[in-house]
């Protein structure tokens, strides 16, 4: 997926997302939960954060002991955020960032990673295309940790599909594992978030920044009623869709 960022719709929509700890549903409570779900690693692990954004994640992973970090990202203000918390973290001598496409990782070498992770983020790929290109990066032991959205009930409402089927069509979590299955791949786990990684560490901030918006900016205000919008459907249909962790084993 290619980005234009000086779409001004997008600029507003990225603006509520600058200077947040985290881009996407998720927790530092989670992410701790699927390292344990990935165990165990080798002692000096390789790993491999796709879709970083500012690095949250990036930020637990690289407390590993003897851990080296790559964090992944198209957009440059969320890796000059993490390379400051980092920084702040004292983890800097762990974490390199580099800027581009986790569809463009042909210069990596196969079977080079002990573990690739993605939270929130493989969507901009698209579920299966991910899987499908990140497998042969995986040394044998190695693990795939990935968060994807999906329905969580057999019957979704029709509001909440025909919100997702325009934004991006899910699947439920049995079709995802079907698809991680067919891509060569052993599904050693699964864990679905709780309500309170999309409501307090996500949704929480970025409602406060969209109350900041500038009224005479009319990208902003769109920006922020499209989140408002999104907020309240997590609100009244939540208990249909959700983000769950797969962590992925090559076969």
């Amino acid at each position: 997926m290619e980005f234009d960022f000086d779409d001004p719709a997008l600029k507003a929509a990225l603006a509520l997302h600058e200077g947040q700890k985290r881009q996407g549903p998720g927790s530092r409570a989670t992410t701790e939960c699927l390292l344990r779900l990935a165990a165990p690693l080798p002692e000096r692990p390789r790993i491999l954060d796709l879709g970083s954004g500012a690095g949250a994640a990036t930020l637990a992973l690289a407390e590993i002991e003897g851990a080296k970090v790559t964090a992944v990202d198209v957009y440059p203000p969320f890796l000059e955020q993490l390379r400051a918390a980092a920084e702040t973290a004292g983890v800097a001598d762990r974490v390199d960032v580099r800027l581009g496409s986790m569809a463009d990782l042909d210069d990596l070498e196969d079977g080079c990673l002990d573990l690739v992770w993605s939270e929130g983020a493989a969507y901009n790929i698209g579920f299966g295309d991910a899987l499908a290109s990140w497998r042969r990066l995986l040394a044998p032991e190695g693990a795939l940790v990935v968060t994807e959205c999906g329905w969580i009930t057999d019957e979704p409402s029709t509001e909440a599909k025909e919100y997702w089927e325009a934004a991006y069509p899910l699947r439920s979590t049995g079709e995802n594992v079907d698809q991680a299955t067919a891509a060569g791949y052993t599904v050693a786990a699964t864990y679905l978030l709780p309500d309170g990684d999309w409501l307090d560490t996500y949704y929480a901030p970025l409602m406060a920044r969209a109350e900041q918006s500038d009224p005479a900016d009319p990208h902003a205000v769109a920006a922020a009623e499209d989140l408002r919008r999104e907020y309240r459907l997590y609100r009244e249909h939540g208990h249909e869709y959700g983000y769950v962790g797969y962590v992925l084993r090559p076969r």
